[in-house]
């Protein structure tokens, strides 16, 4: 007879398993299952009537949505006085937007240290950096804090500011050793 390894492979996970569920001299010996979900489950429901019912469900709340922007739009074009309280509300983000874009303008200064104003701003608390900035709690790991959804270099004060090494121009180089072009001192 030819026994398969998978059959053993079975068999001593049923039994390893059960070395942690406490034994009872009543209950019958019961192989505990396991439900694995994959893609061929994932298709299954997509295209099962649960599935058919849940993207037209889907389909109409979208298509709702559209038609009730829709609506909005043709109301505010008629209306006058709702078109001047829209433009006024876009021209109030638009303003704050820019207040909060020129507080960052220290960044570009090419005299004194950016550091001094960004510790001031800071302190005044219009500038959040590290860990003042809200996280995404589904990204917590083993410790970490969560991600930013915002790229945190752009918060700092030398971002605009730096050293570049002249001679660490790859093709610069290159070009210098076969005569391209000659170097200003």
């Amino acid at each position: 007879m030819n026994f398969d390894g998978s059959i053993i492979l079975f068999a001593s996970v049923a039994v390893a398993c059960d070395a942690f569920v406490p034994a009872s001299p009543n209950t019958p010996f019961r192989a505990k299952t396991t439900c694995v979900y994959n893609i061929f489950d994932d298709l299954k429901l997509i295209f099962s009537e649960e599935g058919k019912e849940n993207r037209a469900a889907y389909d109409a709340r979208e298509k709702e949505e559209m038609m009730s922007a829709q609506q909005e739009i043709m109301q505010r074009r008629r209306n006058p006085e709702k078109m001047e309280q829209y433009n006024a509300e876009i021209e109030a983000r638009r303003s704050k937007l820019k207040e909060e874009k020129d507080v960052w303008k220290f960044q570009q200064k090419t005299d004194g240290d950016p550091l001094q104003d960004w510790t001031r701003l800071r302190a005044e608390g219009k500038i959040k950096a590290g860990s003042d900035l809200e996280r995404d709690e589904s990204t917590r790991r083993f410790g970490s804090e969560g991600l930013n959804e915002i790229r945190t270099d752009e918060l700092l004060p030398y971002i605009d500011q730096g050293y570049v090494d002249d001679d660490a121009d790859f093709m610069g180089n290159l070009m210098g050793m076969f005569g391209g072009s000659k170097k200003k001192d």
